[in-house]
Formats: C-alpha cells, structure tokens, sequence
C-alpha cells in the first residue's frame, strides 16, 4: 500500500509537493510540485508508482507468507517493466512536443517516483461532454488530430509505446500552441510471477478498454479502440463510461454518414484483428474523403476590347500588368504557412528540375524570428515524397539532402535557429503528381 505525501513534502531535497491531483489514476498517485533547485521556480508533476495489494491480485485468502513472497517477486518483475518503460518515454518525450518531458525517476522512502513536465492546457473532458454532441466534421478533426499524435507514437523506431489507458481524460489541449498533449501512459501490460499468473496493476478505464485487455492481449489495435471510443462520446453525446453498451448502440444514438460509421466501427470492432491495426491505418482512412481540394482555378481576366482596338503600345502595358501580377500570386504561393493545415500542391513536369537527377521539384521558404520547433508534413498518393533542407543566407548551415521514408506520408521535425530557410519537395523516383502539405511550429 502507498502513503500518499502531505502538501509541503520534501523529496529529493529539491521537489516541493504543492497539491494532490490524484490517488486512483491507474498509475498510482500523481501530485503538482515545485522545483527548487531551478532560477523560475517551475511547477512540474510528480508520479508515485502504485504498489501492489493481496486483493489487487486476488491472493488474499493465501497464506500471509505466501502472500508476501508473491506481492515482493510483482513488485520487482514491476519494477523490471517500469523502468524500462520511462526510459521509452523519456526519449519520446525528447523528441516530440506532444508527450510530456520525463525529467527524472528516483527511489526515496521505499516508493518509487518520476518526474514530468506540467502541460498548461485543459483536458478533452471540456471539449467532448455528456449531453452534447460534435457535429460529424468536428468529431472526425479531433479524431484526426489524435490520431496523428498516435501515429508517431507507434512509428517511432525503438521507442514505439502503448498507451492502454486513452480517454478524454488523458489528452490535454495545451494553451500555448492548442495542440495536443497525451499524458497518463499506463506502464505495465502484464506480470507474471513463477506458479501463479496475475493481472496488471494498471488497467484502462471502462467504457475505454479495449475488451482484449481483460485476456492479457494488448497491441497497438487496443488503443485505437479507446480512441474510436471517444469519437463515438463526441457524436452521441454520451459517456462510454456511464454506458458500457455503447459500443454495440452507438449509431441509434447519432444521425452520421456511412463512411464515418464505418470507420468507427472498425476502430472499436469487437475482435481486435479485425479493427485497424495501428493509428497510421485508421487516420488513412478518416482523410481518404478529407483531403483538402486543389484551389478552384481563377476565371479568366476580361479581356479589355476597347485597349485592344487601341494601341500596339497599351496591348503590351496590359499584358506586362497581367504577367506581373502572376508572378507575385506564385511566389506567394510558395510560402510555408505554420498553421497546421492541410494545403495542396503538385509536382508537374512544368516545374524547376535538379540538373543531377531530372527530378522536378516545388520549393517553400520559411523565415522565423526564434528558435522553435518545426514540423513538416507531406502526403501523396502518386509518389514518395523526399524533403531537402537549406538556409541560404547561413553559410556554416549544413543542407539536409533528400530525407524520405519508404512509404507516401512523410513527417520530420527540425529545431531551427533565426533566418530564412528553404524546403524543397521532390519524389523518390522522379515521379508527378499531387500532394498535400502541413506545417506548424512549437516552441519546445
């Protein structure tokens, strides 16, 4: 059993407990604390490992010996899991501004702690609520907005983590740039301790878990169950929580097209290997009919008739007005908006060439005033997309040549200093087509 710590606790000589958040996450125990060995004084969170009870792994009516030995050989195998675990997080957590910071973890008293960092924002709990319902397009945004945080999650190389515990709860919008943060990763699948088989200490929350959970299966397909479950709260309206049938009842409950409702179903399809497996597939398919549309083509200048049947001298003053104002339209266009949109572009043969490859490319200029983060992304369906990075008025900047992955979605994420640079799209295979680009900054 955990002794919960008083308000004003010490620990480690530097972390001051300022307020009790929670004692029933199914982490354990989680507290706002201060730091007092940083100049600013800020506020962090502090997470205290659950411990294991007799009743928790229902060996109560086991001898007190047996018992003992038991809850000690959970807790070491527990601990096995928990620290390489934070370890994942920590270096996720290093590389991606959408899951917290883990400072540190430390051992004081007997109890086990980590430290992360405090997201200043307000949980999806404000934004999906009992009795109100999202329209269709709202839900399907947030649904893409999440699962494209989870997509990272799960893709990144040597560090891929599953949640088991998503729920409006644990998702908070931060304030600085609205964007989304997951919090809360529960940390152990399951223990097994030498004669006697148990559960974990952390399980989902009802009405979230995935029914897999329950038989010790856990794969990515779990938590896009969770996530398709909070979809259908923001329809309908109602709780999973308050309604454990709602994944079989949701549709009498909502008025949504048969695309949405088929691709909610596959997310929370009873049997987990018939749901998508992972969120890259399931975001394929809520953006297969959301792709943003080419910009409609701009009608046709009037022709002026009467400055035609003039001069040879005004013809050619029109047509240098109309060329000119082409030509900064184009350059506009080449602009690399941070907003986080969806935007369309396309490679065509009409397009500047490299003379090394004969790969036509389309180039986009960023200029930044400070050092932040800056994440770009470009999906295709017609080819491979590679990226090429420059700063051309920073002769010690070293270009980044052609990064791309294997497949037609590509992201990257750059820490870049004060300047202007340049982002050039091209195709793996000198190949055409259509794309769409994203871009958005953060400050950590």
């Amino acid at each position: 059993m955990n002794n919960i710590l008083r308000i004003g606790t010490l620990l480690r000589e530097r972390y001051t407990i300022t307020d009790l958040l929670s004692k029933n996450s199914g982490f354990g125990i989680t507290y706002k604390v201060r730091d007092n060995n940083h100049p600013d004084q800020p506020i962090l969170i502090l997470k205290q490992l659950k411990k294991p009870t007799a009743p928790t792994l229902n060996i109560q009516n086991l001898p007190n010996l047996e018992q003992e030995e038991i809850l000690n050989q959970y807790w070491q195998e527990y601990l096995r899991l928990f620290r390489i675990e934070t370890q994942a997080l920590a270096k996720l957590g290093e590389k991606y501004a959408q899951i917290p910071r883990i400072y540190e973890r430390f051992e004081e008293g007997g109890e086990e702690f980590y430290v992360q960092e405090y997201i200043q924002g307000h949980s999806l709990s404000a934004e999906v609520k009992q009795g109100q319902k999202l329209s269709e397009q709202k839900t399907i945004d947030l649904l893409i907005e999440i699962l494209e945080v989870f997509e990272y999650i799960q893709t990144n190389p040597g560090y891929s983590v599953i949640h088991r515990d998503i729920k409006p709860d644990n998702i908070i919008r931060r304030s600085e740039d609205n964007q989304l943060v997951v919090i809360d990763f529960g940390l152990a699948k399951e223990v097994t301790v030498p004669g006697i088989k148990v559960g974990s200490i952390l399980g989902g929350t009802e009405g979230y878990i995935a029914p897999e959970i329950t038989s010790k299966i856990v794969s990515f397909a779990s938590d896009i169950y969770s996530i398709g479950m909070i979809g259908v709260f923001a329809i309908t309206g109602e709780n999973p929580s308050h309604n454990l049938t709602l994944a079989q009842t949701w549709q009498t409950k909502a008025n949504v097209s048969s695309e949405l409702a088929a691709v909610l179903n596959k997310m929370i399809c009873y049997d987990y290997q018939k749901r998508f497996q992972n969120a890259k597939e399931a975001l394929q398919a809520l953006t297969e009919n959301q792709q943003t549309p080419p910009p409609p083509v701009p009608p046709a200048p009037q022709i002026p008739w009467k400055l035609i049947l003039g001069t040879i001298s005004g013809i050619i003053i029109i047509i240098g007005v109309v060329v000119a104002v082409i030509s900064i339209l184009s350059k506009s266009n080449d602009q690399l908006i941070t907003d986080g949109k969806a935007k369309s572009g396309q490679l065509t043969s009409s397009d500047q060439k490299e003379l090394s490859s004969d790969k036509n490319y389309d180039v986009y200029t960023f200029k930044t005033d400070k050092k932040q983060y800056l994440t770009v992304q470009i999906i295709s369906n017609d080819f491979q997309p590679q990226l090429s990075i420059f700063k051309p008025d920073d002769k010690y900047f070293n270009p980044v040549p052609n990064v791309g992955t294997k497949d037609n979605d590509f992201t990257a994420s750059i820490m870049i200093e004060p300047g202007i640079y340049q982002f050039k799209i091209t195709s793996s295979k000198a190949a055409s087509g259509n794309y769409v680009i994203k871009a958005w900054v953060t400050d950590r």
